[in-house]
């Protein structure tokens, strides 16, 4: 072989690593505004559950006929208001609603869906209603009662003293309907530390050290996830496989403590669908940073508002967030990667730099 074309096929040969290695950039850059527009998603149907929730729930400790039945210990009367509570509420919000009373003492005083457990004390599973009722400060959150489940409890209030609570409580029916939609899965995980406490999913699936928290969860994305670093889907926000591209969002309760996270599950057949769309996709990645910037920043101030970010996450709302807002931000970054391994970090630098050549060592 001659001398140019040695030189050429040479250059041929760099020519097709660069074409590759800006394909996978391009690639890498491409999932990475999937995640964030999911993400921004998930966040949205979670504040949407969360905000009908705790309408139904304000209502309903409004409700001066509740309120006589609970003074007078007239659990039948509760039920029956429940009952038809419910029925509207069902109509009108197309999702399914469960509603229960509770007497001051944290005893089960009537329930919409099923009045079997009337009479049974909560008092071991619920610290957060013994607060309330000193605070009478309302609660919407995520918790790990009996199950995993969104509650919105509103104390019911007579003469200035907590005479009993109302409660809205959400499984995860309705986001598994949203997401099947679009053909994506979702899964909620409730960390096992609290399996004690949580006795009606002692039977559920288990992935390492969580609990399968809804019903709906597939079984072959259980068994996937099984075989996955959990650690590492958590730290890095999301993780790829031949087949599918998972998603995590950290699951707080009202104290702001990770009990558990969401995994949202993308085939890669439809993550290709979402490539036809890629300009839509360009402008919606745009309004979903910045709408999910002014979601977290307008968050109850006494939390910190980027406790439940990725550090990918973080690192891509530092693109629109504002000034006085980056102090913040970069301090709970910092405090993430610490318990970031040299692998996760490295990952991390190339996905938040994807149109750079990272070069230097990570010690």
């Amino acid at each position: 072989m001659k001398l140019y074309q040695k030189y050429l096929a040479i250059l041929l040969l760099l020519l097709v690593v660069f074409i590759g290695y800006f394909y996978l950039q391009n690639k890498q850059e491409f999932t990475n505004r999937v995640h964030t527009v999911l993400l921004n998603i998930l966040n949205k149907q979670v504040e949407n559950e969360k905000a009908r929730a705790f309408n139904f729930a304000f209502a309903l400790s409004q409700n001066e006929t509740l309120q006589s039945s609970l003074k007078n210990n007239d659990a039948k009367k509760a039920y029956e208001i429940l009952q038809t509570h419910m029925n509207a509420l069902e109509t009108f919000s197309g999702s399914k609603i469960r509603i229960q009373i509770l007497s001051k003492d944290l005893t089960i005083f009537a329930r919409s869906w099923d009045n079997s457990d009337a009479g049974v004390n909560v008092k071991a599973y619920r610290p957060d209603l013994q607060e309330m009722k000193k605070t009478l400060i309302p609660h919407l959150s995520y918790e790990a009662a009996r199950r995993l489940v969104l509650i919105a409890s509103i104390p019911i209030v007579d003469n200035k003293q907590c005479i009993g609570f109302v409660e809205v409580i959400q499984r995860f029916d309705s986001l598994e309907h949203y997401f099947a939609q679009y053909d994506i899965d979702i899964i909620a995980l409730l960390d096992d530390k609290y399996q004690k406490q949580s006795v009606l999913l002692q039977k559920n699936s288990r992935i390492k050290n969580m609990i399968v928290a809804n019903n709906g969860a597939n079984i072959n994305h259980i068994q996937n996830l099984r075989r996955l670093d959990l650690t590492k889907l958590e730290n890095l926000g999301s993780q790829q496989t031949k087949d599918y591209l998972y998603i995590s969002k950290v699951i707080l309760n009202s104290k702001a403590q990770r009990i558990g996270y969401f995994i949202l599950i993308l085939s890669k057949e439809k993550l290709k669908l979402f490539n036809s769309f890629e300009n839509e996709l360009e402008s919606f990645f745009t309004y979903s940073r910045k709408d999910l910037y002014s979601t977290i920043v307008n968050k109850d101030k006494s939390t910190n508002p980027y406790c439940d970010l990725t550090a990918k996450g973080l690192l891509s709302l530092k693109q629109c967030a504002a000034q006085k807002d980056r102090a913040c931000l970069e301090k709970q970054l910092r405090e993430k990667l610490h318990s970031y391994t040299k692998e996760e970090l490295i990952s991390l630098l190339l996905d938040a730099n994807s149109q750079k050549i990272s070069r230097g060592k990570i010690k």
